[in-house]
């Protein structure tokens, strides 16, 4: 929906839509430091169950009983990101990563078409800063995509439903290209959803209670297709993984939140910037290195990032 609280509205719901990226990003880290310890469905799991308990809580105690729109909603944007990510795991499972990641990236340009079609359209530093900030996602995913394909066991998202090791292997068998696109299309409809919940005269928190339920429903399948001992954490490990769970249901709710205040592309492209928070998150705490090619896509991103939030 458009922005209704004037420029202030519109600098708050730009500040919620970088904090969700800080929170997804920083989710995505610390479940892969769990990944570590357990199996990645393991982590994926626990964090969206915590995840759905607490924001669940939370807006049962804030907003009142379950407002059925914004529910609704959340519940449809979380199955179809859940689609979306097995779509994704299956393409990089049968396809060139250099091909499949950009693809797959590029599904902000979904909300981005929604809210030029409803008149939403930004200023020439806003295109601006839309396009150096997809660039700057398409180029880091190539990358980011390289480097977890290179590991043996590579760490389950914590901000997404799904695994990669799991989740490609019940992906259909479409043409690579095709399921990474499809997979973006997917991605792009689960944020004009959200925005969608947020219009429907309910409160934001039930929308993101909505998004943590559909994503634990995406994931049961997976976590009950092999033996349950699959999901055993070990208890040195149980502090780490409930982190990622809350940090992933702290984006969920700023981006509902930002989608009540923001202009849905805008929102969008600076809640998709998770995948460079990861990066220079994984550079200070991890000390591991950025390629030349990652530094510029950062670079990228975040001027894109100031370029949109200045508009």
């Amino acid at each position: 929906m458009a922005g209704g609280g004037g420029a202030v509205g519109v600098a708050v719901a730009a500040l919620l839509a970088l904090l969700t990226s800080v929170a997804y990003g920083s989710s995505d880290l610390v479940a892969g430091l769990a990944a570590r310890h357990a199996r990645p469905i393991a982590v994926a799991f626990w964090g969206h169950l915590t995840g759905t308990l607490v924001v669940g809580t939370m807006a049962w105690s804030v907003a009142g009983g379950p407002r059925l729109g914004g529910l609704v909603f959340g519940l449809l944007a979380g199955a179809v990101a859940a689609v979306g990510l097995v779509l994704f795991y299956g393409a990089l499972a049968r396809g060139s990563v250099s091909v499949v990641a950009p693809l797959a990236a590029s599904g902000a340009a979904v909300p981005v078409a929604v809210g030029v079609a409803r008149g939403e359209v930004p200023g020439v530093l806003g295109w601006l800063g839309l396009a150096v900030a997809v660039l700057g996602v398409l180029v880091l995913a190539t990358a980011m995509g390289a480097a977890e394909t290179a590991e043996p066991n590579p760490p389950c998202a914590g901000a997404r439903p799904g695994c990669p090791d799991e989740g490609g292997a019940r992906s259909p068998r479409l043409p690579p290209p095709l399921a990474a696109l499809l997979a973006a299309v997917a991605f792009g409809s689960a944020f004009v959803l959200i925005d969608a919940g947020g219009s429907a005269a309910t409160s934001p928190l039930w929308v993101a209670a909505g998004l943590q339920i559909g994503g634990l429903l995406g994931l049961l399948p997976i976590a009950l297709a092999g033996s349950l001992a699959r999901l055993a954490v070990p208890r040195a490990a149980l502090p780490v993984l409930l982190g990622a769970g809350l940090l992933a249901a702290g984006g969920d709710v700023s981006l509902a939140v930002a989608f009540t205040l923001g202009d849905i592309g805008v929102v969008s492209v600076l809640a998709s910037l998770d995948s460079a928070v990861s990066v220079v998150l994984a550079r200070m705490v991890l000390r591991e290195r950025l390629s030349l090619r990652q530094a510029g896509a950062v670079l990228a991103v975040l001027t894109g990032a100031v370029l949109l939030a200045a508009t």
